[in-house]
């Protein structure tokens, strides 16, 4: 039998001990994977109205610094089956873990998701890091959402359309926009039809975003919107911050009509029109307001229309200034069954990089207030990024319904069933009934 010699004891003795180092070493670096794993969980399903290309590509570029964040990943749902399907996913106990809650929809399904205590989410790092219409989604018992991009209500216009007619810069106030604007460029015949408009608004279905609009106009003449009292909403649309500031939306209704009164020195649009955006579109139309978001989409529908974008007029008096906008943020369903990992992948999506990533790819604005002290090379960007900083919104009791109310309440006022005053105290009893 043979012995081994001192050589061989010692080659295989070195050989056992990088064995044992081996082993030490790939279950301290499993322990290390599976702890780095656990932030995300065994994954994190996040469903969401907006495209799901840029939600990869976005996912794909974090996967390449935090592997583990490749267990997260982002399903695109038909914005007119979200609803329900989240209903039924919630009820049959296949929820996701995150949703990508838009703020017209928080009343809708608050009841349905987890707010983050502010022990976990300070209300003070809210402030110093978002921008103040972030703090829309933190509640009384909570956060239902952490913040990442707005859209906002923005003002395209013609260019050409405004130097043919003497005009050389964008209004920049209300009184501009009635004094200059629409007597230069509406133009109509002697039966009183519009032929080209200076303004579409004073009719509902054929301004895109007629319920945006109302909203901004009321946010500037100082409506306190909604309220919460105790557990119940309250519609103040018509009620002022402070004493002596009278009925806001009372005004805000009457100067909207009033552009499609053919008795109004400000006649400029009717319902025989074609729709807002066609019209500008075709050329016809000086303003049109509509999303920061749509400049893409106009460019790409008509290259040969020369138009910029400039904010939302206000008061020439006005010494604080508002737009109205849609807000979108990370919400945890009830149903979640990994909270934590949704939790985990909500906070970084909300990250500067991340929520400036996916703003870029959506041509909306990050909501994060460092970002948008960054000035950008893209002249529409740099709008959206000042309309973001005086954006706010409004508790939204059911997003179609309330804008079949105020609907009605415009057409009751255009064709004379009702009174502005009449209409308004209506529209608000018929918007609080819908919470």
């Amino acid at each position: 039998m043979n012995t081994l010699r001192p050589f061989q004891i010692i080659l295989l003795g070195f050989f056992a001990v990088l064995a044992v180092a081996a082993l030490i070493m790939l279950s301290l670096y499993q322990a290390r994977v599976s702890q780095s794993e656990l932030a995300y969980g065994d994954g994190v399903v996040i469903w969401g109205v907006l495209p799901e290309d840029v939600f990869k590509s976005v996912f794909l570029d974090i996967s390449k610094v935090d592997k583990p964040f490749r267990v997260v990943e982002y399903r695109q749902i038909d914005s007119r089956t979200f609803d329900d399907e989240f209903v039924n996913a919630v009820a049959e106990g296949n929820s996701p873990d995150l949703i990508v809650l838009s703020s017209d929809r928080l009343v809708t399904h608050r009841s349905k998701l987890i707010p983050i205590p502010y022990e976990s989410f300070p209300l003070r790092e809210l402030k110093d890091t978002f921008v103040d219409a972030a703090e829309f989604f933190a509640l009384p018992e909570g956060l239902y959402g952490v913040p990442f991009i707005l859209d906002p209500l923005v003002m395209y216009w013609n260019r050409d359309l405004f130097a043919t007619h003497g005009l050389s810069t964008a209004p920049k106030t209300w009184e501009q926009v009635v004094s200059d604007v629409v007597p230069a460029v509406t133009e109509k015949t002697t039966a009183r039809e519009i032929t080209q408009s200076g303004l579409a608004f004073g009719e509902y279905r054929n301004v895109e975003h007629a319920k945006s609009i109302l909203l901004a106009l009321a946010l500037q003449t100082g409506s306190q919107m909604t309220k919460i009292e105790e557990v119940k909403y309250v519609i103040a649309l018509n009620e002022a911050f402070g004493t002596g500031g009278g009925r806001p939306f009372e005004s805000v209704v009457q100067f909207f009509t009033d552009f499609s009164n053919v008795n109004s020195p400000v006649y400029s649009w009717n319902r025989a029109v074609e729709s807002a955006q066609s019209t500008f579109l075709g050329g016809d139309l000086a303003l049109f307001f509509g999303r920061g978001s749509q400049w893409k989409e106009l460019a790409d529908k008509n290259p040969n229309l020369n138009f910029d974008m400039a904010q939302v007029p206000q008061g020439a008096e006005a010494t604080v200034y508002r737009t109205e906008a849609t807000l979108y943020a990370f919400a945890i369903p009830k149903g979640s069954k990994n909270p934590q990992g949704a939790y985990a992948a909500a906070r970084v999506l909300s990250g500067q990089a991340p929520a400036k990533a996916l703003a870029d790819k959506l041509y909306m604005a990050p909501m994060h207030r460092a970002t948008l002290a960054q000035p950008s090379e893209n002249p529409f960007t740099r709008v959206v990024y000042a309309s973001a900083l005086i954006a706010r919104t409004w508790l939204d009791p059911q997003p179609e319904k309330s804008s079949e109310v105020l609907r009605i309440m415009v057409e009751d006022v255009v064709s004379n069933r009702s009174r502005v005053g009449e209409a308004v105290i209506d529209a608000v009893n018929r918007l609080e009934l819908l919470y």
